[in-house]
């Protein structure tokens, strides 16, 4: 059974910004999701005390049940470095019809075009950052 796990932003990269004009990361939350709302909504966790924490609602992504080559979570959203005998390229994970894919794409706004779609059990995958914190990563590759 897979674990069912959200996570989203109560501070976007770069709402704030340091004092030599540097954005500030954003800061994530985990947990589970309810009540959708002007813009927003809430992710609330149990560990290790119940919390709840508005963020903002496109930055909500769901935890797809995999992890990448190094152990870490794969989340909606993550921009992925995937490898298989055939392609290597970058990719974002999107949820559409029912599952989890990647998109390969040069700039993530372009993800809903249709694009190539593919399955994400068939590579190797390393999350190198997320469509909100490193929409960079994006930019002039896979062209």
């Amino acid at each position: 059974m897979r674990e069912i796990l959200f996570r989203g932003q109560i501070r976007k990269k770069g709402e704030k910004v340091r004092l030599d004009g540097s954005p500030v990361d954003g800061i994530w939350v985990f947990g589970g999701v309810t009540q959708f709302n002007r813009g927003g909504a809430i992710i609330y966790q149990t560990e290790p005390r119940i919390e709840k924490f508005p963020v903002h609602g496109d930055t909500v992504g769901q935890y797809t049940g995999l992890t990448d080559k190094n152990g870490r979570k794969i989340f909606e959203g993550d921009i992925v470095h995937c490898v298989s005998s055939r392609d290597d390229a970058h990719m974002v994970v999107i949820y559409e019809e029912g599952e989890f894919r990647l998109v390969l794409c040069k700039d993530f706004k372009d993800y809903k075009c249709g694009l190539w779609f593919y399955a994400i059990r068939d590579y190797e995958k390393e999350v190198i950052g997320n469509i909100h914190d490193n929409p960079e990563l994006l930019k002039g590759v896979n062209e």
